[in-house]
């Protein structure tokens, strides 16, 4: 459909169509629900990114932990592609393993013990979580974690990293 024929039928001009179109004005909802029903499509067709991926990660076709030390392992639990900005890991701490500090990142951890007890640092606050407790926060802040006792502990821990066009929306929101 041209943009001349779009606009017979929702009485708007080329011009104010191919605006809109190039991102050069914003309809207004009554507008955009008149468009998406010319077209015959839901409204929030012109809201989603049409990069939806549904990824699966089978038991079996886990990686094998990751850690250079016999201290700590990371089990990746979510598909470890640079474009997801999602990870989540299992996480073995053994009894006397340094502590973890993290760099900075514009993004967000989450935390959650399965079994054990850890001591967690973000900015100047120390969290003694144990086995059912989570912490969620911002990941520019100075974080790092520690072992509590001389039991294994084990975690779910995801972090994820915002893109510069999320940190826009962000900012615009605030």
């Amino acid at each position: 459909m041209t943009l001349a024929e779009l606009g017979e039928k929702v009485k708007l001009s080329t011009s104010y169509l191919s605006q809109i179109e190039r991102n050069r004005t914003t309809p207004s909802l009554t507008t955009l629900m008149d468009i998406a029903r010319s077209l015959s499509v839901e409204p929030r067709y012109f809201f989603e990114s049409g990069d939806e991926t549904i990824l699966i990660t089978r038991a079996g076709q886990r990686r094998d932990a990751d850690g250079n030390n016999s201290f700590i392992k990371y089990y990746p639990l979510s598909i470890e592609d640079v474009n997801n900005t999602l990870h989540v890991y299992r996480v073995v701490i053994q009894p006397h393993a340094p502590s973890q500090e993290f760099d900075p990142y514009s993004g967000e951890e989450m935390v959650f013990v399965l079994s054990g007890e850890i001591c967690v640092v973000v900015a100047d606050e120390t969290y003694i979580l144990k086995a059912g407790d989570s912490i969620h926060y911002d990941a520019l802040l100075f974080h790092s974690w520690s072992i509590r006792n001389d039991l294994p502990s084990e975690v779910i821990w995801s972090r994820a990293s915002y893109s510069k066009k999320q940190m826009r929306q962000s900012d615009n929101q605030r």
